[in-house]
């Protein structure tokens, strides 16, 4: 008891700290509490035209309240998260809207092993094991990776491994099953890196075993370009996914080679004017490309992570991440009700080439690139 109050006090501290620290705005708490005042019903984070409320949106933003209640012990993160996950969870731990068709859908269970871990309700366990079981029969390429869903049969996409692998990762440390799961986790996270990280260290949005989609190169299957929010997804797993591994798990190190070779090829492709990332990320000063919001966050987070936890210099790096984070702030606009909007985000999937990939909306607030921001700016707010 005396040591949780003490971690109390601490986080209270650090979060009272950070507010008035040269009397400079903390914007992933600003933006965080924006988002929650905007949308009090976290029930109804997902995409407008679908019923399905149990996946990647909402479970994106759960992880990022997450982090924000780990920062600075704020109740009303904490109490946000129990309340989207009650609403998916009922008394006997059955989720009625948890589909094993899509890796999208695998994220939100993230947050009930969360809820597990603070409060020990059996319920949560048994929600939790209900989604590991998902990947029981989940489809395969033959080389093994994981359909991105069962209607893009034969295609791997960087960010699903994401929306599946961090939850089983989490789940093996929170609830057992840890030879396969961590084997499983390390096993995704390094063939999609064989597949579609280029050699400037940046991977490919996508990889097509049939080569049969419009997007998927006809000889390799790869995707056309190097997409910010989607190599975001990777990266964000990629600085996280250490916490979970054991050290003398086997590929571990492998990994750790992957992640710096990726932040290496950050650092290349940075717009050295903003110090944002851009749509089509190995090509900043091409024609027509723009920065982008989401997948900046991300990088932040990935870097300013490394930076901490010593697998990258911090002095070779640290003025990426500072000059990242000026960047992104600056994409944060006041709408007309007083709420943060978030401008130029996208949220697509594969496209067929470079012109549609900047072609594609800049849009403003979707749901994704607020946990991007929060979880970018909590990193640097609070290092």
């Amino acid at each position: 008891m005396k040591k949780s109050i003490t971690l109390l006090l601490l986080a209270v501290f650090v979060f009272i700290s950070s507010i008035f620290a040269e009397g400079k705005t903390v914007w992933s708490i600003r933006v965080s509490k924006s988002f929650i005042a905007r949308t009090p019903d976290p029930d109804s984070i997902c995409w407008k035209p679908r019923t399905n409320h149990f996946s990647w949106q909402a479970g994106y933003i759960m992880f990022a309240m997450e982090k924000m209640w780990n920062k600075t012990g704020d109740s009303i993160y904490f109490n946000y998260i129990k309340r989207y996950v009650d609403q998916q969870v009922d008394k006997d731990g059955n989720i009625p809207d948890f589909k094993n068709n899509a890796l999208d859908n695998f994220l939100p269970g993230y947050a009930i092993l969360f809820m597990y871990e603070q409060t020990r309700l059996e319920k949560y366990k048994i929600a939790a094991t209900h989604i590991r079981n998902g990947f029981n029969a989940y489809p395969r390429t033959n080389y093994g990776l994981f359909y991105h869903s069962t209607w893009t049969p034969g295609q791997a996409w960087v960010d699903g491994v994401f929306m599946g692998q961090i939850f089983l990762a989490r789940y093996a440390k929170t609830i057992g099953d840890k030879q396969y799961a961590y084997a499983e986790v390390v096993k995704q996270l390094t063939l999609i890196a064989e597949k579609c990280q280029k050699p400037n260290g940046l991977l490919l949005h996508g990889w097509d075993e049939s080569m049969k989609a419009k997007w998927a190169d006809k000889t390799s299957g790869l995707a056309p370009e190097v997409w910010s929010e989607g190599l975001g997804w990777y990266a964000v797993l990629m600085a996280d996914v250490f916490d979970y591994l054991p050290k003398n798990q086997p590929g571990r190190e492998h990994l750790l080679t992957v992640l710096q070779q990726l932040c290496a090829g950050l650092k290349n492709v940075q717009d050295l004017k903003t110090g944002m990332w851009c749509q089509v990320v190995d090509k900043p000063t091409l024609s027509g490309n723009w920065n982008e919001t989401s997948g900046t966050g991300m990088f932040i987070y990935l870097l300013q992570k490394s930076i901490n936890k010593g697998y990258i210099s911090k002095n070779e790096y640290q003025p990426l991440v500072d000059k990242a984070y000026h960047g992104i702030i600056k994409k944060t606009k006041k709408n007309q009700k007083g709420f943060i909007d978030l401008i130029d985000c996208s949220s697509i999937g594969i496209k067929n080439s470079y012109a549609d990939y900047i072609a594609s909306p800049k849009e403003v607030s979707p749901f994704a690139t607020f946990g991007s921001f929060i979880i970018g700016t909590a990193s640097v707010e609070f290092k």
